[in-house]
């Protein structure tokens, strides 16, 4: 576990996609409610893997939808980077 912020992780959504932080719950659908397309998805995990300098595996974000799934990901499954 990562001990990753749900604040501060919201906070870096909110900065890539323009929507206000207390718009983004753990239910936020990043498709439907954020207007994300499988790019934009991609470039989101871009951006939050380089904020929290961690990996996770492409193919465990392919089937999420839910800003609270990737946070989930992210602080279970996410590596440290390399700097």
């Amino acid at each position: 576990m990562n001990n990753l912020n749900f604040d501060e992780f919201k906070q870096a959504i909110s900065d890539y996609v323009g929507v206000a932080p207390e718009e983004i719950t753990r239910d936020t659908d990043v498709y439907d409610d954020l207007f994300l397309d499988s790019l934009g998805l991609f470039g989101l995990g871009s951006e939050i893997t380089e904020t929290f300098k961690l990996n996770v595996p492409l193919s465990l974000v392919a089937s999420i939808s839910k800003v609270g799934e990737i946070f989930d990901l992210l602080n279970e499954k996410g590596t440290p980077t390399e700097d």
